[in-house]
């Protein structure tokens, strides 16, 4: 698949996955969920690849999450189809053969922090801003948000978290465990594949029984939930409330009283 979005580079066992949409805040619409999810697929299949780093291009964004402009104009079967594309590329980090790597400088928002939760590891920058405020826009996280982040930081704080949908800073992060190193933005790379360098110096089948070992216990069950989560996240682009949130954020204006409809 030819990658307009995204630029991969493999060297010394490590391949660079950067999401390279800095315009839009990097924010993903349904050719970009292909595009990570095949440029993963190519790290998979390279066994000289030992470890992976996801990135992206600028200064102001990881990734701002779904595009709210595609999102928008989807009924609950597209919306429906576009979880599963989410869920799809989340699943290819998670269950990936190597460790993946997470580099995050600025905003990582929505599907940012569910890639950030799928990610066996993240290095963020002190200006990294991460959380869910799909909240604020009508709807629930629809690539494991839900799933993962309870296991990560506990069902209390999770909650807490997307019900109010307010973003983490870096030492935040740091120490709920969203994140495991704090940089400054220009160390970010450099901290981020000398991690890497140092997974990849490694016995790579033990790394990698590594990862499977430790996925195991709860694979079987993520599948199961996130068919629920799909369902739930889908349902909520029938609502009158979800288009007029998501409406009220493009067009930059509080939103009008939301309705049980």
């Amino acid at each position: 698949m030819e990658l307009e979005f995204m630029l991969y580079e493999s060297k010394d066992h490590i391949a660079v996955i950067t999401i390279n949409r800095p315009r839009a805040l990097n924010a993903f619409n349904s050719q970009m969920l292909d595009e990570l999810t095949a440029a993963l697929k190519q790290a998979e299949e390279d066994l000289d690849v030992r470890c992976v780093i996801i990135t992206a291009a600028g200064e102001r964004a990881f990734t701002a999450g779904g595009d709210i402009k595609e999102e928008v104009q989807l009924n609950p079967a597209e919306a429906a189809a576009f979880s599963e594309r989410g869920k799809k590329c989340v699943l290819s980090i998670f269950h990936h053969r190597v460790p993946v790597i997470s580099a995050v400088r600025g905003y990582a928002l929505g599907g940012g922090m569910e890639i950030i939760l799928a990610s066996d590891i993240t290095v963020a920058a002190t200006d990294a801003k991460i959380g869910i405020p799909t909240i604020r826009l009508g709807g629930i996280p629809g690539w494991a948000g839900t799933i993962l982040l309870p296991r990560t930081v506990g069902a209390s704080r999770a909650k807490e978290l997307l019900y109010s949908g307010r973003n983490l800073d870096a030492q935040e992060a740091l120490q709920l465990g969203v994140v495991e190193f704090v940089t400054e933005p220009e160390k970010l790379m450099e901290t981020a594949r000398k991690l890497a360098a140092q997974i990849a110096d490694m016995a790579p089948i033990a790394v990698e029984s590594m990862k499977k070992s430790i996925n195991s216990s709860i694979g079987v069950e993520l599948t199961k939930c996130l068919d629920n989560e799909t369902n739930l996240f889908a349902s909520c682009f029938a609502t009158a409330d979800h288009l007029e949130a998501t409406t009220a954020f493009l067009e930059k204006r509080p939103h009008a009283q939301y309705h049980r409809s």
